[in-house]
């Protein structure tokens, strides 16, 4: 498993050489969305009502949809590049002129069922009263931090199954928004552990971009997303087949080479 991890991250890091540049400008092309909409959120529904509050985050829900088009246009640039196909900055608006909408309902299920598994954490943070007291507040973060904990593995089990939605979504421009959905848990069966040893391989890394006051996150998460798309890549069989056919095609060229110094002797 190691070995497959050490590959994914080395495939990665030879299609961003030379990549570098567009990678990180289409990544924070991707962000900005989202750094945005939470910035038109906080200026459109000031206050801290529950009225100002729920319309804040029916905003911010609405631009992280439309952050998550972006995204699989982002997605769709990464394997044009791993590929060896035409690519550009306009990948990004790709998933805008196709279908936009099989984007949007695969990121409202997702969405939906992240939501529903941060319902105790909200209950705890909104309904329930830390209290006066030094014991009842130490009691109540307790609760929270449970809480959070619950939340967090309920998300990993029932959320990662659907982690390459967005590349098949990308890929087949046919594929419907459930119908990714469902390719994407058929595709992980067999591959959540290596998915989630692969994510934490990465956080030595995003610890040590504190100490750079996150510049370092520039190259980091590029790095990240397209050692994702080398997974997607193996468990779909793609990745495989590239380096079956790297190997055909070397043992092709020392067969010819072999060939013409027999014939140069000859």
């Amino acid at each position: 498993m190691t070995g497959q991890r050490k590959y994914w991250k080395s495939y990665a890091k030879s299609n961003l050489k030379g990549n570098w540049g567009i990678a990180i400008a289409a990544m924070l092309a991707v962000v900005a969305v989202n750094f945005i909409g939470n910035i038109f959120a906080v200026q459109l529904f000031p206050g801290d009502s529950v009225f100002a509050l729920v319309l804040s985050e029916i905003f911010v829900f609405i631009v992280s949809l439309i952050g998550m088009i972006f995204s699989t246009g982002y997605s769709y640039m990464q394997l044009n590049i791993c590929r060896g196909r035409d690519y550009s900055l306009s990948d990004l608006l790709y998933m805008f002129h196709n279908q936009p909408d099989r984007v949007l309902v695969a990121g409202l299920v997702v969405a939906l069922i992240d939501t529903v598994v941060q319902i105790p954490f909200y209950y705890v943070t909104y309904m329930v009263n830390p209290g006066n007291t030094v014991e009842s507040m130490i009691h109540w973060y307790q609760l929270l931090l449970g809480a959070w904990i619950l939340a967090m593995v309920l998300s990993v089990i029932f959320t990662v199954p659907f982690a390459l939605a967005f590349y098949f979504l990308a890929d087949d421009p046919e594929m419907g928004g459930i119908e990714a959905l469902k390719a994407s848990t058929h595709a992980m069966k067999g591959h959540i552990w290596q998915y989630l040893m692969l994510e934490l391989s990465f956080v030595p890394l995003l610890f040590l971009s504190l100490f750079t006051l996150y510049i370092g996150l520039l190259w980091l998460m590029p790095y990240m997303q397209f050692t994702e798309t080398a997974f997607y890549m193996y468990v779909t069989g793609e990745l495989d087949q590239q380096r079956t056919d790297r190997q055909h095609t070397g043992i092709q060229e020392i067969s010819d080479r072999a060939g013409d110094d027999y014939n140069s002797e000859a």
